[in-house]
C-alpha cells in the first residue's frame, strides 16, 4: 500500500480547512481526467492553476508532522542526557530563575 504522505500516492488527499476557505486538492477520475485543485468559500471558487500541488504537498507535510508529534513517544529525543538522568528543578526555583522574575534590588 502506498504511503499517503507521498506526492505520488494513489490515495486522495482530503479536503482541508484553511481559515474561512476550504482547499480541494487536485482530483483525478477513473478516465484519468485531472481537475486542478481550488479554494472555495461561500460558493466562490479560486482555481490554483500554478500552486495546487505545492499547497497539497505543504498540507501533507503538516499532517505528517501533526501525526508524528501527536502520538506520545513518536517524537525523537534530543541529544544529551535522558530525562531520568537529569535532576528535576522545583517549579518555584524555575520561576525565580526566569528572566524578569528577579526580586527588586535596593
Amino acid at each position: 500500500m502506498p504511503d499517503p504522505a507521498t506526492p505520488h500516492s494513489s490515495e486522495r488527499d482530503p479536503i482541508c480547512s484553511l481559515g474561512a476557505w476550504l482547499f480541494v486538492p487536485d482530483r483525478q477520475n477513473a478516465a484519468g481526467d485531472v481537475e486542478t485543485g481550488y479554494l472555495v468559500r461561500n460558493g466562490r471558487r479560486v482555481v490554483l492553476w500554478h500552486c495546487s500541488r505545492i499547497l497539497a504537498d505543504f498540507l501533507r507535510t503538516l499532517r505528517r508532522l501533526e501525526c508524528r508529534f501527536a502520538v506520545p513517544g513518536s517524537a525523537p529525543l534530543p541529544p544529551g542526557p535522558r530525562a531520568a538522568d537529569v535532576p528535576e528543578a522545583s517549579p518555584a526555583a524555575h520561576s525565580a530563575a526566569a528572566a524578569g522574575n528577579e526580586p527588586p534590588r535596593a
